[in-house]
This record gives structure tokens, sequence and C-alpha cells, in this order.
């Protein structure tokens, strides 16, 4: 009894515990629950106060009450540290100090509350993640710029944002001259879609095929290894794309293919499509979400082409405003998606001729709209009221008819019928020549076969044993791809309109209208495309050059003259990027141009001879023949002591003497330029002086510092006396304050 009793009284108190803890446990999570309803319904409510703090905030910033929008948001972190809201007013709070205040320190803070784990919202972490960079950005931090950036495009692949960090990457080393990395930054700005970018069931005839491929395995994918695609089209052809990710750990794939009207030619790298094909997209997923693995997905879009219609010259090359009168008409309509054989295929257009109606024509038609409008009001009002109202609906009737109503009158149209052209697009080679085109009908054997050379003749075992296999055919495709259908028709001059022939009568300023309707588009619906001519009597012959030769000696140097400065402004560009050899050699064609137009000018001298000692001395400062550069503007002041080019040259030689280091040069510069009492540099040119003085006196020391230091004051306060009206009266001062502060 006592064995039971001393197990029962241990089993009795630990059931208790059991029990007391079951029951603690129960009433906390009760309290717990209840306390969890209390704050969701809580967080409902502070939700919606929140929200309509934040709009109060933005209604103060768009009636410009600046500081009280910040205090407005800043009550919103305050009283409601819980709610979703809140990160809406980091956001503004951070866009305000980012862009308005430029205050990068306290945007990012705002930022960075906002990119936290807690908030659940990935578009709203992802911008705050790029605003992030964009603070160290603008603060030309770029170094955590980069990082910051990269985790955007790590952490958030299918955000929109990940565009606009490629953007700053790039921006951030073309500031750091990283020209490379720069561009290659760049040129992956686009290339990111987001999940909201609407699909396209429709593909251009003649334009790039992209496809995109949104795929979680994708993101263990190695770098640089493409994704296979299969592109089919109906008509037969049959293409592989290489798809590859848009960088690393990103589900995102990107490829692309380009197409063009014609017959299907597998395995080219072109898909060849025509009007009325679909093209169906085939991507093997390896790994399903539902554990099975090598699934198709398939996707396809339909083939269309945006029309085009022009009143085009003779040559079916440019676009006309004007149609001659008593010629033909050269019509041209562009519509890819109506190449729909192997043939000349047609479609059908309407020429139409408007004629300008007359005053009379415009008021009988305002009065029977005036007319209509009366009858209408009748039939609605009571016939007490008809009388009073039918006059000012009448008169407010013909005001608002008046615009509507069109000006020109339809006189004269034509049915016409375009037909399929065959259009040789050929591109220029390097050499400038074009290549050769096999025609149909062309014997290859009557053209002369390229001279064998020792590598290549064939021993007359070979030859017997090629006597036996036929000749190789060449394929010559007869087939008509162009998209581009085009007619004539015949304009007369005529005041009389007869209808029924197919030939339109117009007067001179009379319109031309060409009306296709394209039923079959990258947009919803039919499309109605149309293009006008002005009747005009006489020729549309363009003025052409027939002599290249310039006669006028002045004029042709004036010309070589520009050239010489367009072949130095490239050698700039190109020394900005850091291509040196490639600036060289254009400061070198720059110089040979100039150098030939100096020698031409001192014979005529005057305002073109200035202008080459000009350019001379601008070639050689680019080139850092600094010598050569002041000997050519010492010429200049010589022989033009009063052009407006001399100062400015003589100030720009003696920064650089100063900042290599040769002080005494400088200074014999500045005194040159301080003495041309016309030059309107000479405050700079005395501040020069001053600032040689003080660069003298820091590099020396003992009693000859001192002396230095009292010249380099005196100096300085030449410029305050003598160039009150010089930009540099401001730093002089100050220099002269910081000169009393050392004393």
């Amino acid at each position: 009894m006592r064995h039971l009793l001393a197990i029962g009284v241990p089993f009795g108190f630990l059931l208790a515990i059991v029990v007391g803890e079951a029951a603690s446990q129960d009433a906390s999570k009760s309290a717990a629950a209840g306390k969890k309803k209390r704050r969701v319904r809580g967080s409902l409510v502070e939700d919606r106060a929140a929200k309509k703090l934040v709009e109060a905030g933005d209604s103060r910033l768009e009636s410009g009450e600046l500081k009280k929008a910040v205090e407005v948001w800043q009550s919103v972190i305050e009283r409601y540290p819980r709610s979703r809201i809140r990160y809406e007013a980091h956001i503004r709070l951070g866009n305000f100090f980012l862009q308005r205040d430029r205050a990068y320190d306290k945007a990012r803070v705002h930022f960075e509350a906002t990119a936290a784990e807690d908030n659940r919202d990935e578009d709203q972490r992802a911008e705050a993640t790029l605003k992030i960079g964009v603070c160290f950005y603008q603060a030309r931090n770029f170094g955590k710029c980069f990082g910051v950036m990269r985790d955007v495009i790590e952490h958030f692949p299918v955000s929109s944002q990940v565009n606009q960090a490629y953007y700053y990457i790039g921006l951030g080393h073309f500031q750091l001259g990283h020209y490379s990395r720069a561009i290659a930054a760049l040129e992956k700005v686009g290339t990111n879609m987001s999940g909201e970018d609407d699909q396209v069931a429709k593909v251009e005839a003649g334009k790039r095929f992209f496809v995109r491929i949104d795929d979680a395995d994708l993101a263990a994918l190695e770098p640089g290894k493409p994704v296979k695609v299969t592109v089919s089209v109906t008509s037969g052809d049959s293409e592989t794309i290489d798809c590859f990710t848009v960088g690393r750990n990103v589900r995102i794939a990107l490829g692309s293919i380009p197409t063009r009207l014609g017959r299907p030619v597998k395995g080219n790298g072109r898909l060849e499509v025509k009007g009325d094909d679909t093209v169906k997209v085939t991507y093997t997923d390896a790994h399903t979400a539902d554990k099975k693995t090598d699934q198709p997905v398939l996707n396809s879009v339909s083939v269309v082409g945006d029309g085009v219609a022009a009143i085009t010259d003779g040559a079916f090359e440019e676009t006309l405003n004007g149609a001659v009168l008593g010629k033909a008409i050269n019509l041209q309509i562009s519509d890819p998606d109506r190449d729909l054989t192997d043939g000349p295929d047609k479609i059908e257009a309407i020429i139409e001729v408007y004629r300008r109606k007359t005053d009379e024509e415009i008021e009988t038609e305002l009065l029977k709209k005036a007319t209509e409008a009366d009858s209408e009001a009748t039939k609605k009002d009571a016939a007490t009221k008809a009388a009073a109202n039918v006059g000012a609906t009448g008169d407010a009737g013909s005001d608002g008819e008046r615009e509507e109503i069109d000006r020109f009158k339809k006189i004269d149209e034509v049915k016409v019928t375009l037909v399929e052209a065959r259009i040789e697009r050929r591109v220029r080679g390097l050499d400038e020549k074009l290549p050769e085109v096999q025609k149909a009908g062309d014997d290859p054997a009557a053209k002369p076969a390229p001279e064998k050379t020792d590598a290549t003749e064939k021993t007359p075992a070979a030859e017997k044993k090629d006597a036996g296999k036929p000749a190789p055919q060449a394929v010559v495709d007869n087939s008509i791809h162009s998209g581009v259908f085009r007619t004539t028709v015949a304009l007369a001059k005529a005041d009389e309109i007869v209808g029924g022939d197919q030939v339109l009568q117009a007067l001179p300023g009379d319109k031309v209208r060409l009306v296709y309707l394209d039923e079959r588009n990258s947009s919803d619906g039919i499309h109605q495309v149309q293009s006008e001519a002005r009747c005009i009597e006489g020729n549309l012959g363009g003025v052409r050059v027939t002599r290249a030769v310039i006669s006028d000696l002045e004029l042709r140097l004036q010309t070589e003259l520009k050239t010489a400065g367009a072949l130095t402004n490239i050698a700039n560009r190109y020394k900005e990027f850091g291509l040196k050899t490639n600036a060289n050699d254009k400061y070198e064609q720059a110089l040979a141009v100039c150098e030939k137009v100096a020698r031409s000018a001192s014979k005529l001298g005057g305002r073109l001879l200035e202008e080459t000692y000009v350019q001379l001395w601008r070639i050689y400062f680019e080139m850092d023949r600094l010598e050569l550069a002041a000997a050519m503007a010492q010429r200049l002041q010589r022989e033009f002591p009063n052009s407006g080019f001399v100062d400015d040259a003589l100030l720009q030689l003696a920064d650089v003497a100063r900042k290599q280091g040769n002080l005494q040069r400088a200074i014999g510069i500045y005194n040159r330029l301080v003495n041309m009492q016309t030059s309107q540099l000479r405050g700079e040119a005395q501040f020069g002086i001053a600032q040689c003085y003080e660069q003298m006196a820091l590099a020396s020391t003992g009693t000859g510092a001192a002396q230095l230091s009292d010249r380099a004051f005196q100096e300085y306060k030449k410029v305050f006396d003598q160039f009150p009206d010089s930009g540099r009266v401001g730093e002089a001062v100050s220099r002269m304050a910081n000169y009393y502060y050392q004393q």
C-alpha cells in the first residue's frame, strides 16, 4: 500500500502538473487568439487611417505645402508602426529627400526601412533597394552603388527595376572611365521583362521575333549555356533559337530570330513566313512543378503586317505630296500579310479626288443641319416651348456644326488593283560594291571562271573521277515575296467628271487620296490606311547638283577649314574615350588639312587667315604640342592684335604652364594677357599670377616663403582693386583673408 501510495502520490502530482500546464496553455492560447483577433481588427482600422493620412500628405505636396506634407508622412510612421501603409510613407519621404532636398543620407534611411524583410510587398522592396543604390550613385559612392544594384538583379530578377539597375551600373562605370564595362551594362538595359508585360499574340512579317522563357529551373543554369527553343511555321520553315538567361540566378531567358517573307528554307537562321502563317514556339520543360520531365510547352502567334499607303515618284522611291495633272500617279501599298502565294498577289484599293466646297455649298449644308436640328427639337418639346427653343437650338447647332463640316467633297473615284512587285534588296559591302545577284535565265557557264591557283588545280585523276558526276545546278528562286503592291492611274485635267472610266479628272488645288482597308494588322479591328497629294500643274523634278567643284577659292578654303574643325572634334571624342591611337590619326588628318589651308590663306589674309591660325592653335594644343601652340598664339597676336581669340589662347597656355610647374613662364604669359587692354580675361590672368606666387611660396621655406606670400597677397589685392567686375574677386578676397588668418 505504501508502495502504491508512494507511486500514486508522484503520479497524481505529475498528472496535476500536466493538467495544469494544459489548462494554462489553453488559457494562454485563447488569450493570444483574442489578442491576435484584436490586433488583426486593429490593423485593418489602422491601415484605413494610415491610408487617409498618406493621401492627406499627397494633397499637401500638390498644393505646395512641402513642410506639412513631410510632417504628415512622418506622423504615419510614428502613429501606425505596425501598419503596412507605413512603407508607403517611407517611400514618399525617401523620394522627397532624394529628389527635392538632395539629402541622400536621409532618403537612404527611409528606403532601407522599406527594403527590410518584414515588408512582404516585393515590388516595394525592389523599388526601395534600387533607390538605395540611386542615393549612393548621386553621392558618387559608386562602389556601394554597384553592390546594391547587383542585389536588385539577383534578389528581384523578374522585377521591372532590373533594367534601371543595369542603367545605373552603366552610368557609374562611365563616370569612372570604365567604358567597356559601361557598354556591357548598358547593353542589358531593356532585356528584362516583368511578369506584367503582355504577351504579343501577333508577329509582324519582316520584324525580329523575340521569345521569352520564364522557368524556375533556369536559375540553376550555367552562365552562357543556351536554352534551345524550336520555332516552326505552318508554311514549312523550322528554326532553332538559342535563348540565354539575362543574369545570374535568373529564371528569365531571352532569344530572337529575324523574319522575312519568302519560301521556307530550314536551318538558315532566318524564319521565312507568308501572310496567313501561324508561328508555333516549342520549349521543352525538363522538370515541371508536378514532377514530370521533358514536357513540351507550346505557344502560337499569327503573322500580320501593318499596311502603309503612299503616292510616290516614278521610281517608287520617295513619297510625294503633289500629283502633276496630265501624268500618271504611282501608287504603292506595303502590306506583308497579303503575300499569300509564290506568285504576284493582288490587293484592291480606292483612289479618290476631293475638291474644296464653295461658300454657297457650305452655307446650304449648314442650313440643312440647322433645319434637321429644329425638327428634332420640335418633336421633343411641347408646342408652347417649341418657338422659343427652336431658335436657340438652331443657332447653337449652326455654330457647333460649322466646325464639323468637311470642307472638301468627293468628285471622282477609281477602284484600282495593285499587283505585288518583285523587289531585290541588295546591300553594299565594305568595298562599296553591290553583290552580284543571279537572275532567271542567266547561264553560269557564260561568265568567266576565276583563275585557278596551284593550290586549287585538280589532278587528271580527280578530274576523271568528277567527270561522271553531274554539275550542281544553281537554285533560282522565281517567287515573289515582297509584300509591296504597285500600280499607276492616269490623272487628267478636266472640269467635267466622267464616271465609270479608269481616269481621274481633277483641277489644280484638288486632293488625290489613296484609301486602303488593312483587315489584318498588329492592332485590333480593321485599320484604314490612306495617303494624300495635292494636284498641281508643271513638273516635280527635284534639284540636282550638276557641279560639285567650288570655283571660288575663299569658299573652298572655308569648306576645308570646317572639315579640319570636324576632324578635330572627332579626335576630341576619341580622346575622351581613351582611344589615343584613333585620336592621333584624326589630329594628324586635321593638321594636314589645316596646314594646306594656311598656305593658300596666307595669300588672301583677312578673317580666313585668322580662323586658320585659331584652328592650328587648337590642334596643337589638343596634341600637347604646347610650344607650337604658343608660337601660333604669338603669331596670331602679332598679325591680328585685335582678334577675339588671342586672349583665350594665352590664358589656356598659361594655365597649362602653371599646372606643369613652369611658374615663371606662366607668370610671363599672364602678364602679356593683363597688358591686353581690350581683353575681357585680364582679371582671370591677374588671379593666375597670384596663384603662381602662392604656389612658389608653398614650395619655399624661410624668409623667401614669407616674401613670396606677401607678393601673392599684393597680386590678389590687384584683382580686387583693378578688376572689380571679374568673376575672381570673391576668391581673391577669400585668399587675402586666409593670408591674414595665417599671420
